[in-house]
């Protein structure tokens, strides 16, 4: 298994690089590719529990939130509210023609998915679009993935404590806070290297650090929850050793749009 999740790196860690500092079509691209491979494994979720909606109606979903995103720079109106009328609309109707065999809970669960896929990895978008862009895209990948393999590596030799053992067992404190403290260290060395070209003084670095291991930690726990609930063990079988796309990028879902806020707020142009 460490093999895979090894390779695995080697092989994903340069093509995602490659394509944040690429940007616009083909790292909109591959956004779009990553919630579409998203949503694939969470209607599979769905229908193991015996839900009934068209699985089309997330991938449009969340394929237009990205569009959206996308299109933005071009229009003056903000364009996300119409989509989000647009998905609640079309949900509404297809309750009604699949009325004998869905119900408006599994609207509401669909609906949930496409905001978590398609609104919060949308922020990947919006973070690579900002002045200095691909360098808080750069820490924000880099932070995750030292946050990840911190709390791996040290929980499995040394973990002691349960982090949340009713929701995922084998996550332990000491591996949480070997991921938080080394992130911080290493977004604040990072921030303190690029303090004038990226606008935030080394301490906002240290904040930073803290913001990107946190939510990371808390967007891996949710996502442990979500399986936890459906009684399964990986989201997918996609990426060898990791499990899924869910299972992979769970930590940057709910990182990227507060890492996005953190740096509209506080970074100097």
């Amino acid at each position: 298994m460490l093999h895979l999740r090894i390779l695995s790196a080697i092989v994903g860690i340069p093509l995602i690089l490659g394509l944040v500092y690429l940007g616009d079509f083909y790292y909109a691209f591959f956004v779009l590719l990553l919630v579409n491979l998203g949503m694939y494994e969470y209607t599979a979720m769905l229908k193991s529990r015996g839900y009934h909606l068209p699985d089309f109606v997330g991938y449009a979903g969340v394929s237009l939130f990205i569009a959206a995103i996308c299109w933005a720079p071009f229009v003056q109106q903000e364009p996300i509210y119409p989509v989000v009328i647009t998905v609640i609309i079309a949900l509404s109707l297809l309750v009604l023609i699949f009325f004998e065999k869905t119900d408006f809970v599994e609207s509401a669960l669909i609906f949930w998915g496409i905001i978590y896929l398609g609104g919060l990895c949308g922020c990947l978008i919006l973070l690579r679009r900002l002045p200095e862009g691909m360098i808080f895209t750069y820490l924000l990948f880099a932070g995750i993935w030292l946050n990840d393999t911190l709390a791996y590596f040290i929980g499995s030799k040394w973990g002691r404590r349960r982090l949340a053992p009713s929701i995922s067992p084998r996550k332990s404190l000491e591996g949480s806070l070997a991921g938080i403290i080394g992130t911080v260290l290493l977004i604040f060395l990072a921030v303190s290297t690029l303090a004038e070209r990226i606008g935030l003084s080394p301490w906002e670095g240290l904040l930073l650090g803290l913001v990107i291991a946190v939510f990371g930690q808390l967007g891996d726990l949710v996502e442990s929850a979500m399986k936890r609930k459906f009684e399964i063990k990986d989201a997918g079988k996609l990426i060898p050793g990791h499990g899924g796309v869910l299972d992979r990028f769970d930590s940057i879902l709910f990182a990227a749009p507060v890492v996005y806020y953190f740096v509209q707020l506080l970074a100097q142009p």
